[in-house]
């Protein structure tokens, strides 16, 4: 059985990452995109539940977007294998690195698709 503190988080973590794409989605969304939210993507590092959290918030945020299926399940998809990379890392001063780059190819390849 899932423990309700775990599913609190979760909750709460997807809650601030899909409100931080919608309140700021004229920059979150498009060809070009500065996604404040993706700060929270080294959480995985300290706290498991964030993985998750962040993939439901990822997938929320995007289908608030309006950039279809490919950016729900491509974008919550790299966001997924980046938040689970930087839980398996052990330096600290390296966690940030999964999700630039996980970021930088996997969302640029399907963006590109789309534009």
């Amino acid at each position: 059985m899932i423990k309700l503190n775990y599913l609190v988080r979760v909750a709460m973590i997807a809650a601030i990452y899909a409100v931080l794409n919608i309140i700021f989605a004229p920059i979150s969304y498009g060809p070009i995109q500065v996604r404040i939210a993706e700060a929270l993507v080294v959480l995985p590092f300290i706290d498991s539940s964030a993985i998750i959290g962040l993939f439901l918030g990822c997938v929320l945020a995007n289908i608030y977007g309006g950039l279809g299926m490919v950016d729900v399940i491509g974008g919550s998809l790299c966001t997924l294998i980046a938040a689970y990379l930087t839980y398996k890392v052990k330096n600290p001063k390296l966690a940030p690195l999964p999700p630039v780059l996980i970021n930088a190819f996997g969302v640029s390849i399907y963006l590109h698709l789309l534009f």
